[in-house]
């Protein structure tokens, strides 16, 4: 009996997890595709959660995250940890340069950003919170995936695939630039995800040595030029030690 509400609850928690920013709105066909449930199953899982606020359902039969779920998320970033400490060093990060700031961690196969401080300036950067990205492409992930475990690793240099014209897509040479970052604590991206971006970024570390978050500052090359980015990489790192010891003291 434990074990199948165990499994109830799980699947509850997977349909919530299958909305995203790109996809706020999801047919049943979408979910029960995502989740390799049957329809039937999928269904009876829906029409609990519509009745519980936890989703809701559409006269176009899509469904989307409801006001339960709604309320609940102001809770948590009220008293998440991550939020409340990173975020006043973030924005003191953002007010002296300028810049983006983001923290990101890893959920799952990708690095999702956590917390999100935009640019002072009007052409900026644009992430959200909640947005996932690759992990083998750009500083963060770098970064996280320099300190994560080697079966990881592994996973992500199966994956590597061309998303600009600066995305490293050689096994080897991603491999040697993981090593580097992890003895001088620092990432660097010239675009690799996303053209004219620059982005550097270091982890946050906690007493046992995992790199939990990555925080990144990051700009329009235009402007973020590499010598600058390079000239505020102790500022970042810095300020990503500070946050670490607030975390886990």
């Amino acid at each position: 009996m434990k074990e199948d509400t165990v499994r109830v609850v799980g699947r509850a928690f997977a349909v919530l997890g299958c909305f995203t920013l790109d996809e706020p709105k999801l047919t049943l066909n979408q979910i029960s595709e995502k989740l390799g449930l049957p329809m039937s199953t999928t269904l009876r899982i829906l029409t609990t959660l519509v009745s519980l606020n936890a989703l809701r359902r559409f006269d176009d039969r899509t469904y989307s995250l409801g006001s339960r779920v709604y309320l609940l998320g102001a809770v948590a970033q009220a008293h998440y940890k991550p939020h409340r400490v990173a975020h006043p060093y973030m924005q003191d990060l953002r007010d002296e340069t300028k810049e983006a700031v983001s923290l990101y961690g890893i959920d799952g196969e990708y690095r999702v950003c956590y917390v999100h401080v935009p640019s002072l300036l009007s052409m900026r950067c644009v992430v959200r919170v909640g947005d996932r990205f690759e992990l083998w492409a750009g500083a963060s992930g770098k970064v996280l995936l320099a300190y994560a475990p080697e079966d990881i690793v592994e996973r992500e240099l199966r994956k590597l695939t061309p998303i600009t014209a600066a995305t490293i897509t050689d096994k080897e040479r991603l491999l040697n630039e993981l090593a580097v970052i992890r003895g001088q604590d620092y990432a660097i991206s010239y675009g690799e995800r996303e053209d004219g971006i620059i982005s550097t970024a270091v982890p946050i570390l906690d007493w046992h040595g995992n790199a939990v978050y990555a925080l990144s500052l990051a700009g329009p090359a235009l402007r973020f030029t590499k010598e600058r980015a390079l000239e505020l990489i102790p500022k970042l790192q810095q300020t990503g030690v500070e946050i670490a010891r607030q975390l886990f003291a």
